[in-house]
């Protein structure tokens, strides 16, 4: 009795560290089933919103934006001070920049949170998930603590959708933070497989 006892005591405290373990897996699959039957309840509790907001914000007004434009350089004080007030002067009276219009809440929709799941990154907002991915992919662990854990959705032609989940209960856990790939960083392991099978066209003999 007593053996059979330890034996059951032994197996819930290894189901429960399994699942202290697993949990962070356990809610991204979670989000995605939530997301795919379009359970806003469910999706409230998975994800936080309000951070997850801010974070995609930054992410596509920066892509909004794009790289900074090359100005001339300032006239110098000594060669062409005439110039250098004038500058002064249209510097002080201008209008900041405005934001980029970016609709964020488009990347929050069930279909939306869904192809982020997939790996769709920013084509989040307009594509079909299943039509992109008729396979979900797998996630992999880039990362996992005791109170946070980041999964990454690799997608060769895009890049890597990253999930920041942030516990919030010794099971639960919520996502706080989506990271969108950068479109335009190649994959290095892509380049190098690319490079290798590329035919060498040398001068001729």
């Amino acid at each position: 009795m007593f053996k059979t006892l330890s034996i059951a005591i032994i197996i819930a405290l290894l189901a429960a560290l399994f699942g202290f373990a697993i949990g962070p897996v356990w809610a991204f699959y979670d989000l995605r089933s939530a997301a795919e039957s379009e359970d806003i309840q469910s999706l409230s509790e998975l994800v936080a919103f309000d951070e997850v907001r801010t974070s995609l914000k930054a992410q596509l007004w920066a892509d909004a934006k794009g790289a900074p434009t090359a100005e001339a350089p300032a006239p110098s004080v000594l060669k062409d001070p005439l110039g250098a007030i004038g500058r002064a002067i249209t510097d002080l009276t201008a209008a900041p920049p405005k934001q980029p219009v970016v609709d964020v809440n488009s990347y929050l929709t069930a279909k939306a949170l869904l192809a982020l799941s997939y790996g769709a990154g920013k084509d989040a907002n307009r594509i079909e998930p299943r039509e992109f991915a008729p396979k979900p992919p797998m996630p992999g662990i880039l990362y996992w603590s005791i109170d946070r854990a980041r999964l990454g959705i690799k997608q060769p032609e895009i890049g890597t959708t990253v999930f920041t989940m942030k516990r919030r209960g010794l099971f639960t856990w919520q996502v706080t933070h989506i990271g969108l790939p950068d479109a335009e960083a190649p994959d290095p392991a892509a380049t190098a497989v690319s490079a290798s099978a590329s035919p060498d066209f040398g001068p001729d003999k």
